[in-house]
């Protein structure tokens, strides 16, 4: 455990780059919801800023859950095993079903600014993000650079790349998308 907290924190901030055409994140999902992700919120209709009893409650969420078993889940897996063990030297557990987060224009994909350990996270879990469209400038997820700085860094992540970061012990979120494309990961 205490191998798997170290490579936690050594992760921090570091992003990885992997073949769109190996893992077609990208195509499969857009392929169920029939538009571009990035265009999606022009089918959504108006959204209050998320908090955090609601930032998993849009359409798109049930979507997504609904297609995930028969469409996305043999993508996750092999990515899993072919990709992410290249990067995790050890035997692990991994969410069965990955969170699917949506960043309106003028919306965030996160109520709040929290830390995974005030959620009872365990302090041995490793965090990835995947970003599909538009996980970029401030659109993109906020961290501390190191646990209780208060020095704030943006990770972005295009299509093609995930990062890790402390999400236990640093407190990360998100602000409202300035953009006029939708955030998706």
């Amino acid at each position: 455990m205490k191998e798997l907290i170290n490579l936690r924190k050594n992760l921090h901030t570091k992003s990885f780059y992997y073949s769109t055409d190996d893992y077609p994140f990208l195509q499969t999902i857009e392929s169920f919801f029939g538009c571009d992700l990035d265009n999606i919120h022009k089918y959504l209709g108006d959204f209050s800023i998320f908090q955090r009893d609601n930032d998993q409650s849009t359409i798109c969420h049930k979507v997504f859950y609904a297609n995930y078993q028969s469409k996305v889940k043999s993508i996750y897996e092999k990515f899993i095993n072919e990709f992410i063990s290249k990067i995790v030297p050890f035997e692990f557990y991994y969410q069965v079903i990955p969170t699917f987060r949506i960043g309106l224009p003028g919306n965030k994909f996160v109520g709040e600014y929290h830390k995974d350990s005030m959620y009872n996270h365990q302090s041995y879990e490793i965090n990835f993000n995947l970003g599909l469209t538009n996980y970029l400038g401030r659109a993109a997820l906020k961290t501390e650079t190191f646990p209780n700085s208060k020095n704030f860094t943006f990770l972005e992540c295009p299509y093609g790349s995930i990062f890790s970061f402390d999400h236990i012990d640093c407190l990360h979120g998100y602000e409202v998308n300035e953009t006029n494309k939708t955030m998706v990961s």
